[in-house]
């Protein structure tokens, strides 16, 4: 009895010191993300927790579009399931429109005609009971949130089905959904929306003002949308009803679009300038197990649609763009089958999760993401890569884009590089270079947020800079420390876990670490967790070895260009790692005594890149008698575009502000100059000893602009 008393002992107070023994000591953890690895609903190797949960609803829905009043009118059920250990005695709606009330706070202008009394309600019904609308009858509007104070409360485990009849208005105003022309809409955010509730924040209560981005429950969807029948509408979901509402030739075609490898032509350019009609205006999809509903509807766009096999079943792709710009618009869906293939076999190499996808062409504007569409703004294949990559974040894997941007955005941009890089392009390695220029502005300085910094702290001045650019930059450099093999093995692994589930960026940190092996807090820290920068310098090339130093927090990979005196180019690299062990790096360089220059991380963000030359960048000009008057302003012969060239601190410098492009000039000679990555070559033109003009030229480009 005494030694069964002495383990029982033993096991309460073990079991009482395991929240803390599990307690991160190593980066910050925000109290509320504490709490969830300590009430179990997530677990320290980056699963969820045991008692993981999320709520999810279900909603029944039948809208009318109206497109001459540019107006919608809906009729909703939906049925909320509290899958949660806690008693709700409130719920929370999401009315987006109501972004465009008068009295509202926007992050944007918007058009003043689309300014509002926002959503119009006319009937809330829970659970068979009646709600006033009246002030002081508890429902509140706070921003775009609605709060219905309940007065019978909903238990753990319990539902309740809301009713809600409403109407609002299609803004010409067009930030992610609108009226694109005057018969062309994409409709997004347009049914009042029950927020999330989750094990970390509660009720999601972040208003919604144009900037940052969504996060929402797991819901099945059955919709009816009706409009006049010469109108067609794609959606998210799978078409019910195709054979009542398509005309026959037309039900062919997309039946035969089901099975097709290629490009079939739905509705084409023949039958809209035909006149074209649908048998029914009533268009009914269904969606199981997404995170939202959007649709578009138009009356002169074309329909293309083909199959793309994944894991053995056939997904249909679908293109829906308008007539005048088929010609710009025809090649969309076949790359979004190779994006697809890709998406699904390569990087990240989980099979496309949903039966369809389609992508809305509208001319002007970039890209914007639902459950299997994409709003675009052209037919290019960056924008359209990179929407689709959306599906699998923040779509399979919900994560918060209102707090952690970075956590679908970062992957999207990242992915697209490589996926464009590799499957379209043919390229090979690591591109940094991309990103770089992106982030080089922003780096060190007092925008340079921390990463795990909440998106809803952000403004214009950093918010794309957080979200898209910096963690790109950031999956290249962990994606090249980790090595192909073991960098897919988290990566799918981090996709599997949390797929329909919603992680935290401690639940991607402990899910690589736990699948690699590795302790990564030498990465995370500096990245995500500090103020900072990323900064390396050549120090010296002695008996054969190049001295580099860092004197950033930031460690970053190093990327070597070693030009020699026969004009042959050797390119090395070491990864972020080699800064584990200390501030300096020595790399040995062959034939060091042929050497003519060195370049360090001419690709990668460096808060000073003027010292990571040898010799230095000083020194190669005073080589050169550069002309006085080539600084000015050069107006380009091929876009609309301007080019400043100025000197710094003796040292030519390159402004493109139309492209965002801001960089040193390295001399080749008086007129001929590279900038520092190596990606644009200049050659100076002169006339009677004036410089007269520039011809630039890049890998993709080759531009020519006159001196003013």
């Amino acid at each position: 009895m005494k030694a069964t008393s002495i383990t029982l002992l033993f096991l309460f107070l073990f079991a009482c010191l395991l929240p803390l023994a599990a307690q991160e000591t190593r980066f910050f953890m925000p109290r509320e993300i504490r709490q969830a690895y300590d009430n179990g609903t997530r677990s320290m190797d980056g699963r969820p927790g045991p008692k993981y949960w999320h709520n999810t609803v279900d909603y029944n829905i039948e809208v009318e579009v109206f497109p001459e009043e540019k107006k919608i009118a809906g009729s909703e059920t939906a049925v909320y399931y509290n899958n949660s250990p806690e008693g709700l005695d409130r719920i929370v709606l999401r009315l987006y429109h109501d972004a465009f009330r008068k009295a509202n706070a926007r992050a944007y202008r918007v058009n003043p005609d689309d300014l509002t009394e926002g959503v119009e309600i006319t009937r809330l019904v829970i659970d068979g009971q009646e709600y006033s609308l009246e002030r002081g009858q508890g429902v509140t509007k706070d921003g775009t949130n609605m709060t219905v104070r309940l007065k019978e409360g909903l238990a753990p485990g319990g539902k309740l089905t809301l009713e809600i009849d409403w109407a609002q208005y299609v803004p010409e105003t067009t930030i992610r959904t609108g009226a694109y022309d005057s018969t062309s809409f994409f409709m997004a955010y347009w049914y009042p929306q029950i927020a999330v509730y989750d094990d970390l924040f509660g009720w999601d209560e972040l208003a919604y003002d144009f900037s940052t981005e969504f996060y929402n429950n797991l819901g099945n969807y059955d919709v009816k949308i009706t409009v006049p029948k010469n109108f067609t509408v794609l959606s998210t979901g799978v078409l019910q009803n195709a054979r009542e509402v398509l005309p026959p030739e037309v039900f062919q075609r997309y039946e035969k679009a089901k099975r097709a490898a290629e490009t079939v032509s739905v509705v084409g350019p023949e039958d809209l300038e035909g006149g074209y009609e649908n048998r029914s205006g009533t268009w009914h999809y269904k969606a199981e197990r997404v995170s939202d509903f959007a649709f578009c509807l138009s009356d002169h766009y074309c329909w293309d649609a083909a199959a793309q096999e994944v894991s053995g079943r056939n997904v249909l792709v679908n293109s829906f763009y308008a007539l005048d710009n088929a010609p710009n618009c025809q090649q969309v869906t076949a790359n979004q089958q190779k994006m697809m293939k890709h998406f699904s076999e390569d990087v990240p190499g989980i099979p496309y999760p949903y039966p369809e996808f389609t992508t809305f062409i509208a001319e002007g504007g970039g890209g914007m993401e639902y459950p299997m569409m994409a709003n675009n703004g052209n037919p290019g294949l960056g924008v359209t890569v990179h929407e689709m990559f959306h599906t699998y974040f923040p779509m399979y894997v919900r994560t918060n884009e209102k707090r952690f941007a970075w956590m679908d955005e970062g992957w999207a941009s990242y992915v697209t590089d490589v996926v464009i890089g590799r499957y379209f392009r043919g390229r090979e390695g690591f591109n940094f270079a991309d990103f770089a220029a992106q982030v080089q502005g922003n780096l060190g300085t007092v925008s340079d947020l921390p990463l795990i910094t909440s998106t809803q702290f952000m403004d214009r001045s950093n918010y794309g800079y957080a979200s898209y650019p910096l963690p790109a930059f950031f999956y290249a450099m962990l994606h090249q420390h980790l090595g192909e093999e073991t960098f897919l093995k988290c990566y799918r692994e981090y996709i599997r876990r949390w797929a329909e589930k919603s992680p935290t960026p401690y639940d991607f940190f402990y899910t690589f670490e736990n699948v690699s092996g590795q302790d990564l807090a030498w990465l995370w820290n500096p990245w995500f967790f500090s103020f900072g920068t990323a900064d390396v310098e050549v120090k010296s090339l002695k008996k054969g070895k190049l001295r580099v130093i860092k004197t950033g927090n930031r460690p970053v990979p190093l990327t070597v260009r070693v030009e020699y005196k026969d004009g042959t180019i050797e390119k090395m690299d070491a990864k972020a790692s080699v800064w584990r062990e200390g501030d300096t790096y020595e790399l040995a360089i062959p034939n060091a005594k042929a050497v003519s220059a060195i370049t360090v991380n001419a690709d990668i963000p460096d808060e000073d890149p003027l010292n990571n030359f040898y010799p230095g960048l000083k020194q190669r000009y005073a080589e050169f008698a550069v002309p006085e008057d080539i600084t000015g302003t050069y107006q380009f012969n091929e876009f609309p575009a301007t080019a400043t060239i100025s000197r710094r601190d003796g040292i030519l410098f390159m402004d493109v502000p139309a492209v965002s492009a801001r960089f040193y000039l390295i001399p080749k000679s008086e007129t001929a100059f590279t900038s520092t990555d190596g990606e644009v070559q200049l050659q100076f033109q002169t006339e009677g000893g004036k410089v007269t003009g520039v011809k630039a030229e890049t890998p993709e480009l080759k531009l020519t602009a006159d001196k003013q």
